[in-house]
């Protein structure tokens, strides 16, 4: 793990990516496959997913914020 987020960046990916491909309802045998297939990515963002996760993050956390301020 390259941002050492998960058990201090010493879980290998072999043994993380079934854990992901459980959370997510992916079925894969090579997790190094979508890593090239990301990597191959030509449009604006190579990373949509997590992009389009952020983005709803923090849609979430304005809203959420918003409706504590109607509250006071």
């Amino acid at each position: 793990d390259v941002m050492g987020c998960i058990n201090n960046g010493n879980m290998p990916l072999k043994q993380l990516a079934p854990l992901l491909y459980k959370i997510f309802g992916v079925e894969s045998k090579d997790c190094y496959r979508f890593y090239i297939d990301i990597k191959r990515r030509k449009n604006e963002s190579r990373t949509y997913f997590l992009d389009k996760m952020q983005e709803k993050l923090n849609e979430k956390m304005l809203r959420d914020e918003e409706m504590e301020r109607m509250r006071r």
